[in-house]
């Protein structure tokens, strides 16, 4: 295993954040988890709140005592920082359920065209981030998705498996020089 995702889990576990934070349904949306970080990436957990000021206080006791402790109130989220053995955690929080947060949807895109691109598409994203793109806009120009990439990205939530794959084959191909071996697009 990725000795960068094993010391990730290992500071999120010490943390105890996702217990800590448990009530508001916590979700780890790091891109250290699907192989497309880079050194600056950090550990991203979306959360859900009805009462942000109860969300607030109780954000503020389970990471002030951390280093580099920020916390951010704004009308609509919460945005909670701190560091803890050489990561960057960031917790972001709203009264949108998380499954429908845009960094959770982001997140089970980003799951399923590594799993359909494996090493070869990951280290294409993470090269492109490199070069100053952030994921969104890195994975919408390898997936040539025209738009917004922050809403455009979206577009593949209900694209078929198959459909993904023969993405991820096609730049294959273009990359490589071959034919695609699908027809068509679904």
């Amino acid at each position: 295993m990725n000795s960068k995702i094993t010391r990730a889990e290992n500071a999120i576990k010490d943390t105890q954040i996702l217990h800590k934070l448990k009530s508001y349904s916590p979700e780890v949306v790091s891109t250290i988890f699907v192989n497309l970080d880079t050194s600056e990436s950090d550990i991203d957990i979306v959360c859900n709140y009805v009462d942000q000021n109860v969300f607030t206080d109780d954000l503020n006791l389970t990471i002030s005592a951390y280093d580099s402790y920020h916390l951010k109130v704004y009308e609509d989220r919460v945005v909670g920082r701190f560091s803890f053995q050489n990561f960057i955690f960031e917790i972001y929080a709203t009264n949108t359920p998380v499954k429908e947060q845009m960094a959770y949807r982001h997140y089970q895109v980003m799951k399923r065209v590594v799993a359909a691109g494996g090493n070869d598409f990951s280290e294409k994203v993470r090269k492109l981030k490199e070069a100053g793109l952030k994921t969104e806009p890195a994975i919408c120009q390898l997936l040539q998705i025209p738009g917004d990439p922050y809403s455009s990205i979206l577009s593949v939530e209900t694209w078929t498996d198959l459909k993904v794959d023969e993405y991820i084959e096609s730049i294959h191909n273009k990359c490589h020089g071959k034919k695609s071996t699908h027809s068509s697009k679904n």
